[in-house]
């Protein structure tokens, strides 16, 4: 019962996996050959002259933004990739309690000699596979974008050289194009942390989609107030970068654990900096947090929410179909 049960959901999501997992990785890859494509002495010049405004809102320092690795990780900020996360974390969660509920066949299923405690926990963890191969595809994309580009350098050159290397005055200089791998610049393994925080916050929000789908019988609802909290959320971080004086507002947002584009810079400055549990420069009596603490924020609210699914769906009286 239990393998029949694992092919019936698995084939129930399986084309909307294969269209997020195409769309993410081809997503990535084309977002790097962009990159490539970009002058970044030409960006300098641009975000020097960037009003005030625009700069808090960024999510690292807006002179991090103008090298490769905060260009590439930047992908990870990307709407289309929120989106896509949100998606497939929603839409499933969503329809392990509220949605058989909706459809009437919560009844059929637990007639089977299946309880309601491997009934959930095998859906969740089918969404849960699909977080992280979501978080692979869009980690794979941006590795196979990096190792299939090339950018292009300006390199000065003499048109003649004077004798035995000395420099003469008035000696005419030419700028020529030199393309160069991208990997010479940045390494793929700088992305991991940020892949591990998106894989993070695709388990985040399954954990709290599963809490609310356990405690409603229409799933259409469930989906409203879940992307109602998204959308609030996200209201909160903006105002908080945008405005100074509601900064604290930041605390109660799960984005503000939310920063591949930091980890992918911390990454590349040193590796080992993107494997850390605490930071390495913290401020104050209690130590800031490092990208796999930050995961840990995420990863331990979401499995409170799925907890909280479990005991509520044991103990629940299930309504009749209608």
């Amino acid at each position: 019962m239990t393998w029949m049960l694992v092919r019936k959901i698995f084939n129930d999501a399986r084309w909307l996996l294969l269209a997020c997992v195409a769309t993410l990785f081809a997503f990535a890859w084309i977002r790097v050959a962009i990159v490539s494509s970009m002058q970044t002495h030409q960006l300098q010049r641009i975000v020097r002259n960037l009003p005030e405004m625009v700069k808090r809102l960024s999510p690292v320092p807006i002179e991090e933004l103008i090298y490769y690795p905060g260009l590439i990780g930047f992908t990870f900020e990307e709407p289309i990739v929120y989106l896509i996360m949100a998606v497939w974390a929603i839409s499933r969660a969503s329809d392990s309690v509220s949605g058989e509920l909706n459809r009437g066949t919560m009844e059929m299923l637990l007639s089977q000699p299946l309880g309601r405690t491997r009934y959930l926990s095998i859906h969740t963890g089918i969404t849960l596979f699909g977080v992280f191969v979501l978080a692979s595809a869009a980690y794979a994309g941006t590795c196979f974008g990096i190792m299939s580009t090339d950018v292009e350098v300006k390199v000065a050159t003499s048109r003649w050289q004077a004798p035995f290397g000395f420099s003469m005055p008035g000696q005419e200089v030419e700028e020529n194009v030199k393309r160069v791998p991208m990997t010479d610049y940045v390494e793929p393994k700088v992305f991991l942390p940020a892949a591990l925080n998106y894989a993070s916050l695709g388990f985040f929000l399954v954990g709290v989609t599963s809490c609310l789908s356990a405690c409603d019988r229409y799933r259409w609802r469930t989906i409203a107030i879940v992307v109602g909290f998204y959308v609030f959320q996200t209201i909160l971080e903006l105002t908080g970068m945008a405005v100074d004086s509601l900064r604290w507002l930041l605390r109660f947002t799960f984005f503000s654990v939310y920063e591949p584009v930091a980890f992918s810079t911390l990454a590349s400055k040193d590796t080992s900096d993107g494997w850390r549990w605490l930071a390495t420069e913290s401020k104050g009596y209690i130590p800031d947090l490092g990208p796999l603490g930050y995961d840990a924020v995420l990863v331990g609210l979401g499995s409170l929410g799925i907890v909280a699914a479990l005991v509520i769906f044991r103990r629940r009286d299930l309504p009749a179909p209608l």
